[in-house]
């Protein structure tokens, strides 16, 4: 089987058509297979390969099973009634489920089979004693981030490190998740020293060292949280600094006085061009193509997630489902902790409503406009959002597309229905200095370091610098916390796992947020005074459905009925 991967990129700002095409063995020859550098590096991109299925970063860790959160939702009034994870309707036997697990665990397959085969080879067989420490610790990291998946969805699971090559290794109890954490550790720290530096890169669809740095503060700060509460914030603020003060990376357009940088970050994104002076986005998984040959590389970032756009008749202008919204709790949160006090509120109500003022995600994460077809021509055109429209009480609970990933941009032509080669990132440095914040403010409070990591990510998008002390912001370590929630949701929303990102904080945090989708209190506007938009949505409406069907069993995903047949000593998890 063939497949892309973009291995090494010319210097500066590429584009993803300078790819090498690298072949992948799906069912190697132990004794024979891995005899040179060109089938090693081909082993190891069978093991990245599984980063694109549909039933990971493809398409399902993104959208089906991570929307019907307080961020995002499925729009479809059709399909209220589907059995759906996003709508807490599904059971163990569900399509969705059983795919993202059964590749997750390829992944993990793969990485343990291409281990213990490089393990064997000698150091001339990889082509040098540098390449096979860096195989061997690339695929380490892959492993963990695959697991990092499996404890984020679904708790305990079964914890291979061998090949399973035939039933007789096929079955295995559950591990606790303190034993999961454990391997992920022990991983991401063997990988470090091996991974290369991100400045030997040439693209961010390889894992470099500093982003094993990045993945390590992580899972610290996972583990530091329910349900394990390990109390390794030291660990995860040692590893993030390490990110930082490494000086490799950098958020892109933090100095431009326009403040258009978070939105020039994606925009490259989508259109496959890689920035290796900021560098900020530090790991991607990367696809390729239209479906309309035989890479089978593409993903669906930008047409499922997306603008929505159903026209087929304009050429110049991409067809995208557009399946799920950004809701109302997500834009409210660009509209605070902008004000220095509650003073400003009325005076400064429309200056921050304005969409060429404040916070400029707000209007990337949210598209400012819809398309509609002109009578006249028939060509598909923009219909923009004017600040009147925003400055209405109703426009405070705004509910709309996610335009962080738009189609538009896709390079590839001709754009497809169903397949794009937009990008997804694993990571990016703006979640390094959040983490690093969080972790800082955990161990020692809201200081003056804490402080200035979280104003980097705010500064860039024009959103107000904090101050230290601020009532109710960043006068202590509770309220510091919740600011910090707010802001990395602001940022990275749609980007880490939202379950996990609830979880973590308590299992009331988790299941309140999601059941506010179904909250029809209308609070004072805080920037206005008025009154303002319900905060969640109508029973009618197939946005609120997620907060009526959730149960306590939706704390975690159900092992999936594929694997409890075979591997019969797996126990299901507890609440299903």
């Amino acid at each position: 089987m063939k497949k892309l991967i973009y291995i090494l990129l010319s210097a500066g700002l590429c584009t993803s058509c300078n790819f090498l095409d690298t072949e992948i063995y799906d069912n190697p020859d132990a004794e024979t297979i891995y005899q040179d550098e060109t089938s090693c590096m081909s082993g190891l991109a069978g093991v990245y390969d599984v980063l694109g299925y549909a039933g990971t970063y493809g398409q399902y860790l993104w959208g089906d099973l991570d929307s019907g959160t307080d961020i995002l939702v499925y729009n479809r009034s059709y399909g209220k009634d589907n059995l759906q994870p996003n709508l807490y309707t599904h059971n163990n036997t569900d399509g969705y489920i059983k795919d993202c697990w059964l590749a997750l665990y390829d992944g993990i397959n793969r990485a343990n089979d291409f281990i213990d085969l490089i393990n064997q080879r000698t150091d001339e067989q990889c082509g040098s004693a540098r390449n096979k420490k860096m195989y061997i610790a690339e695929a380490r990291a892959l492993r963990a981030l695959y697991y990092m998946n499996l404890v984020a969805y679904w708790g305990e699971v079964p914890l291979r490190l061998t090949p399973t090559r035939d039933l007789t290794t096929q079955l295995l109890e559950k591990s606790p998740q303190e034993a999961i954490y454990a391997q992920i550790i022990r991983d991401l720290k063997a990988a470090e020293s091996g991974c290369l530096p991100a400045d030997e890169l040439n693209a961010p669809g390889r894992i470099s060292r500093t982003t094993v740095q990045a993945l390590l503060a992580r899972a610290y700060i996972w583990q530091s949280g329910y349900p394990v509460y390990a109390d390794t914030w030291e660990e995860a603020r040692t590893y993030a600094k390490k990110v930082i003060d490494s000086n490799l990376h950098h958020l892109y357009g933090e100095t431009d006085p326009a403040h258009q940088g978070y939105r020039d970050l994606f925009i490259n994104m989508c259109s496959n061009r890689y920035d290796l002076e900021a560098r900020e986005s530090m790991f991607e998984v990367e696809f390729y193509g239209n479906g309309m040959d035989r890479s089978n590389e593409c993903g669906k970032v930008g047409l499922y997630i997306g603008i929505s756009q159903g026209v087929t008749t304009d050429p110049d202008v991409p067809y995208a489902y557009a399946w799920y919204d950004a809701t109302k709790i997500l834009y409210r949160l660009y509209l605070e902790d902008g004000l220095e006090s509650d003073r400003d509120a009325e005076r400064e109500y429309k200056v921050n409503v304005a969409k060429d003022k404040g916070d400029q995600r707000r209007w990337w994460t949210f598209a400012d406009y819809t398309y509609k077809a002109n009578a006249k021509t028939g060509k598909i055109e923009k219909n923009y959002l004017t600040d009147a429209n925003l400055t209405s009480a109703n426009n405070y609970g705004r509910t709309g597309n996610p335009g962080k990933w738009r189609a538009e941009y896709d390079p590839v032509r001709p754009w497809a229905r169903n397949n794009s080669s937009i990008n997804f990132p694993i990571m990016r440095f703006a979640d390094v200095l959040l983490m690093f914040a969080e972790a800082e403010n955990e161990l020692n409070g809201p200081t003056d370091e804490c402080i200035k990591a979280l104003n980097r990510v705010r500064e860039r998008s024009n959103a107000r610098t904090l101050l230290q002390g601020e009532a109710g912001r960043t006068d202590n370590k509770e309220n510091m916390r919740q600011l910090l929630f707010r802001e990395q949701t602001r940022e990275l929303c749609f980007e880490v796992p939202r379950h996990m990102e609830l979880r973590r904080r308590g299992e009331q945090f988790y299941f309140d947020r999601i059941r506010m989708l179904y909250d029809q209190t209308a609070p004072e506007n805080p920037n206005c005074g008025a009154s303002s938009a319900t905060v969640g949505y109508e029973r009618s409406d197939v946005r609120s459905v997620p907060a009526y069907n959730i149960s306590e069993r939706n704390l975690y995903l159900p092992i999936p009925q594929c694997e409890l047949s075979t591997n019969t000593i797996c126990k299901q998890n507890e609440r299903w």
